[in-house]
């Protein structure tokens, strides 16, 4: 049986992309549960990030520090343009005065079948440094 995911997940993963987004601007994060895999998985959408593994350094540095919700294996870090991430982000801008968070019951994102997805408001304005 899948699992569910969790509030403290949900705050946590918010708790990440803040973080992240101080360095790279994150266009769109949510977790994903794909029909075939047994966990969800924390996407986060980012630009700017150049050196994958740099990427993943700051993700790991930053889970280290804030909480013990998020398995950093459990942290996909992708491009702003990837068909998942672009599907999310459609999703989440469909109505533009919405600034609450997305339980999205669907079964496809993009071209992945899902069991579901949270996909989490904007992020409020902070400048990135990247």
């Amino acid at each position: 049986m899948a699992q569910e995911l969790l509030v403290e997940q949900i705050d946590a993963g918010r708790v990440c992309a803040n973080e992240f987004h101080k360095t790279y601007p994150v266009t769109v994060y949510f977790w994903l549960k794909q029909t075939e895999l047994e966990r969800w998985y924390l996407y986060i959408a980012a630009d700017g990030v150049e050196d994958i593994k740099i990427g993943y350094r700051e993700i790991l540095r930053i889970v280290g520090q804030t909480n013990q919700w998020l398995d950093p294996f459990q942290i996909k870090l992708v491009s702003s343009n990837d068909p998942v991430a672009l599907a999310a982000a459609s999703i989440r801008d469909r109505y533009p005065a919405r600034v609450m968070d997305t339980h999205y019951n669907g079964s496809w994102l993009g071209e992945v079948e899902i069991d579901g997805a949270f996909i989490y408001a904007p992020l409020a304005s902070i400048s990135a440094t990247a």
